[in-house]
């Protein structure tokens, strides 16, 4: 059951990590270079970015109080009130401290995207910065911040793969959504997976880089061997990720290379929706993952 509790703690935060970070990225740097025409509007294309960001940010809370409850239970004196425990966790302990910031900035993201959302462009100036402070909240509380030698290097690495995950991922999210909305709202109009995706695929060549170099940086950073990968729980569930990873990869690769040339056509728009849905089920999974091995040793066996 704890188990089953920590998976969905850090599959809320990732999720919403993934989705926010995302639509941040872009509203930033996909929307403003794509040359979709008049339909749909680069206004629609930025309101409805917005919607999904504003509804993801939401997570962020939640998974702030599920952190919290989990936190809690694991520091619990059963004789002592909770109150206690639960000033005691937050005042006189560093995950609380790196708790608070994160939840006060999950809750002024909320508020900001919703700003972003009816249309305040500063809203999205303010989003931003606290959706990125809000990446290095994994690592502040997990295996980066036990490092004595290259603490320093393994929190930004650690933050670089969260954000390089969800340019990638969210990323992803974001551009079939944006398909799927137009096309419920003007059944007649054209797919504007043709304008999103060669941008996209940009950002998620760079987002895939970025994500391999931090991964295997913080695989030589927290296992002692080669040999850990297949004696410990955590090398296992490592490689059972990577697994997963490689699955997206070449659904992404085959994508790519595949069926962006046949974008414009019906046929050719459909066969990337359906291979988008199945990338991005494979993604889910990976986030599942990712949250069962942010709370492994790496010693575990």
């Amino acid at each position: 059951m704890a188990g089953a509790f920590s998976a969905l703690t850090g599959g809320v935060l990732f999720a919403g990590l993934a989705l926010t970070t995302g639509a941040t990225l872009a509203r930033w740097v996909i929307l403003p270079r794509v040359h979709s025409g008049e339909d749909p509007s680069p206004e629609w294309l930025r309101l409805n970015t917005a919607r999904l960001a504003s509804a993801a940010a939401l997570l962020l809370p939640l998974a702030m109080g599920l952190y919290f409850i989990r936190q809690l239970q694991e520091f619990r004196d059963p004789f002592a009130p909770w109150t206690e425990d639960a000033r005691l966790l937050l005042g006189a302990t560093a995950w609380g401290r790196v708790w608070m910031w994160a939840t006060a900035g999950s809750v002024l993201s909320v508020i900001a995207l919703f700003a972003a959302r009816a249309g305040k462009q500063a809203g999205w100036w303010a989003a931003t910065p606290i959706l990125f402070a809000l990446g290095a909240f994994p690592g502040l509380t997990g295996h980066a911040a036990g490092e004595e030698n290259l603490r320093a290097l393994a929190l930004v690495a650690d933050a670089m793969h969260v954000w390089a995950a969800g340019g990638w991922m969210g990323g992803l999210a974001v551009v079939f959504y944006l398909d799927r909305t137009w096309r419920r709202e003007s059944p007649d109009a054209t797919s504007v997976l043709p304008a999103l995706v060669p941008v996209f695929s940009l950002v998620a060549m760079a987002s895939v880089g970025t994500l391999a170099l931090t991964g295997t940086f913080a695989a030589w950073l927290h296992l002692p061997s080669i040999g850990s990968l297949f004696s410990t729980n955590y090398g296992r569930t490592l490689l059972l990720k990577l697994g997963l990873v490689g699955i997206v990869l070449a659904l992404g690769g085959l994508n790519y290379k595949v069926l962006t040339p046949r974008l414009g056509t019906r046929q050719g728009n459909e066969q990337m929706r359906n291979a988008g849905a199945f990338e991005l089920l494979v993604a889910q999974a990976v986030l599942l993952v990712t949250a069962l091995l942010v709370r492994m040793s790496p010693m575990d066996h």
